[in-house]
């Protein structure tokens, strides 16, 4: 022990970096832990979506509609910044998991969503990238649809 404390104050700025870091890893397991958003492996957001859940997919039309999961509803981060959410007011009790390509932009996106009052707000962890992965249906608008958009 008493050599831990002779490294420490002989190398004071590589100690506090250290200290730093360590703070910094037990607020994000925390805030992770404590959070009213929840992440969903792609198996368990279908079951989510399959007991009266809906997908809400946040990219962009484009991204949308390239490629989006079956039946999911399409809101753009655009209206989630400027909190719009009229087309998911069904939704405000149901489970509702948003999704992205990678699953980051979308935890902003179900974090407003909590904040706005959906009670049951997850984000399909892994995005769109993952769904694909293992595996599941995923839909694109007809190449009529995707012609007139360009």
């Amino acid at each position: 022990m008493e050599q831990f404390f002779q490294f420490a104050t002989e190398h004071y700025i590589l100690s506090t970096l250290w200290v730093i870091v360590f703070v910094m890893l037990v607020m994000d397991i925390v805030k992770k832990r404590f959070s009213s958003v929840q992440p969903l492996k792609p198996q368990e957001a279908v079951i989510k979506v399959n007991r009266g859940g809906v997908f809400v997919d946040i990219r962009s039309e484009d991204d949308f509609a390239k490629g989006n999961i079956t039946g999911s509803k399409h809101l753009p981060m655009e209206k989630v910044r400027a909190g719009d959410f009229k087309t998911l007011e069904k939704f405000k009790d149901a489970p509702i998991v948003t999704v992205c390509n990678y699953g980051n932009t979308a935890r902003a996106a179900a974090t407003a969503l909590a904040k706005a009052g959906f009670s049951q707000v997850y984000v399909l962890q892994g995005g769109l990238q993952a769904w694909q992965g293992a595996s599941l249906p995923v839909s694109k608008a007809p190449e009529k649809q995707q012609k007139k958009k360009k």
